[in-house]
């Protein structure tokens, strides 16, 4: 993420913020139908049981599949100014797609492997991160999608991974809810939560309070912090909420906060698998 100067902060804001708000409506109308037994249930308990997250491997999308959303998300996108990439994108994925495996692509979108996106982004002559960007949007739809099926059995399941139990993405923030301050980790690709202990780093499990801290406006500390880990620099945006989000909340919240992604990065902490977290929601 790029720190904006004060004088580009608003605008920016603005332009992603009706991103955003495009991007959930797309996410909506492309619900996908997901194929007959897929998620498998018996082996997303199992691989839960084993600390593999319930949606890994499983078949959520095909390559045209992802195509045609991230064709359907370009087209959305294109009338915000500074998102007009994305149909270049698009058009670039359509027009080499007979060339490509398509297939390959999206099993590496659903798994979040994007250092293959950004091999093939090499061979199209498309900017990585951009290329990331987008089909990690695209992928969205089918992992929400999933991630309902496969709901019942993480609410039972005895996950304690700073990861999510359904996508096995990184976390976008921590919500804290109830008169304990209850502890709830929540995903923006899949929009799961899931309970987390209090004291203790997402990504390194430190749970050393010396080693933890948190970053805030004065004043926000109890309801929106930063809260940081000097032993791995990551940190991990918390919030305080009467209920938890909903998959779309999660990515306003996400967008709602940017301001301590600033003040985090500002001083060397770094998201969790932050490498692809660029752009709203």
């Amino acid at each position: 993420m790029t720190r904006l100067a004060p004088r580009q902060a608003e605008p920016e804001m603005a332009r992603a913020s009706e991103a955003l708000a495009v991007l959930i409506e797309a996410w909506r109308a492309l619900s996908p139908a997901l194929p007959p037994g897929v998620p498998g249930i018996e082996a997303a308990e199992v691989r839960l049981e084993g600390g593999v997250p319930a949606l890994a491997g499983e078949a959520l999308l095909d390559g045209p599949a992802l195509v045609a959303s991230l064709r359907e998300i370009a087209r959305r996108l294109e009338v915000i100014q500074g998102y007009d990439a994305a149909r270049a994108i698009a058009e670039t994925l359509v027009r080499r797609s007979s060339a490509l495996d398509t297939g390959l692509l999206a099993t590496a979108a659903l798994a979040g492997v994007w250092d293959e996106v950004e091999s093939l982004a090499a061979g199209l002559d498309l900017d990585p991160d951009a290329l990331v960007t987008m089909v990690d949007y695209a992928a969205r739809p089918a992992l929400r999608a999933g991630a309902v099926v496969v709901r019942p059995l993480v609410a039972a399941a005895a996950w304690s991974r700073g990861t999510c139990p359904a996508c096995g993405a990184p976390p976008a923030l921590s919500v804290r809810a109830g008169k304990e301050g209850e502890r709830s980790l929540f995903c923006a690709r899949c929009g799961t939560g899931w309970r987390y202990a209090r004291v203790r780093c997402p990504a390194c499990g430190e749970s050393d309070h010396r080693k933890l801290g948190a970053l805030h406006a004065p004043g926000e500390g109890d309801y929106r912090r930063a809260e940081i880990c000097d032993s791995c620099e990551c940190y991990v945006k918390s919030v305080a909420a009467l209920d938890p989000p909903d998959p779309d909340g999660v990515s306003k919240l996400d967008l709602d906060t940017v301001a301590l992604d600033f003040a985090a990065l500002e001083r060397g902490y770094h998201r969790p698998g932050a490498a692809h977290s660029a752009g709203p929601g």
